[in-house]
């Protein structure tokens, strides 16, 4: 687990652990939880320049510190899955049965729906497990990739995903103090910018630094050698 998200899991713990007693049962109780305990920690939930619905869309990260960081196994932990984090179980499900070559009908098998909403959610939930160290990159890549190839149509706004993606992975690596200057940080931005196949839609230093800021909490003094805002960005709605 990154310890750059460290507040963030033990107020994801938190909930969980409220989930687990029966003071939570429901999933519109846990988002009113989580939105209590990420405030009174000073937390912002996982984000781009969206903040739309963003309390229920951290359920991603609930769950996937559920499953991968204390290994709570769905079936061993049925009821806090189906009462509260029932969404994510199927947007995994519908990841990994589309990175196993699967198409469409693996999304409406699952989710009911293959929404642009929906569709996000999936590629959000690999994010986060990703972002937390709990999977490897290359999961991330396979799905992105295989989303875009199967909504064609969605081609932009996959790539504006990607481009919140790296924004949010160099922010990460300057709060974790991997990157110090501003020829790392753009070493490390093309070179995920690469990795995903999206060479033309590296994030600007302005969005570097919203999320750094913003929702890392990180001081000024570090990331001004790293990270200037001086350009504009194209913006993720998810």
């Amino acid at each position: 687990m990154r310890q750059v998200h460290a507040k963030r899991v033990e107020a994801c713990i938190d909930l969980i652990s409220k989930a687990l007693r029966g003071e939570i049962e429901t999933r519109e109780e846990a988002v009113r939880e989580l939105e209590r305990l990420y405030r009174a920690s000073r937390i912002e939930p996982i984000r781009g320049w969206s903040k739309i619905n963003l309390f229920e869309k951290e359920l991603c990260t609930v769950y996937v510190v559920a499953k991968y960081g204390l290994g709570l196994e769905v079936d061993e932990y049925r009821d806090l899955y189906e009462r509260v984090l029932w969404l994510e179980t199927r947007a995994e499900r519908a990841a990994e049965r589309i990175k196993a070559g699967e198409g469409v009908n693996a999304m409406l098998e699952e989710l009911g729906s293959t929404d642009e909403n929906t569709i996000f959610r999936v590629a959000r939930l690999e994010a986060t497990a990703v972002l937390l160290g709990f999977k490897p990159e290359e999961e991330l890549v396979l799905l992105l990739n295989r989303l875009s190839e199967l909504f064609p149509e969605l081609a932009q706004r996959i790539t504006g995903f990607k481009r919140f993606y790296v924004a949010f992975k160099v922010a990460q690596a300057v709060a974790e103090g991997a990157v110090r200057t501003r020829l790392e940080k753009e070493a490390m931005k093309q070179a995920l910018c690469i990795k995903l196949g999206a060479e033309k839609a590296a994030p600007s230093d302005e969005f570097i630094r919203e999320i750094a800021l913003k929702v890392l909490k990180l001081e000024e003094r570090r990331i001004v050698k790293a990270v200037s805002a001086n350009s504009a960005d194209a913006r993720w709605s998810g």
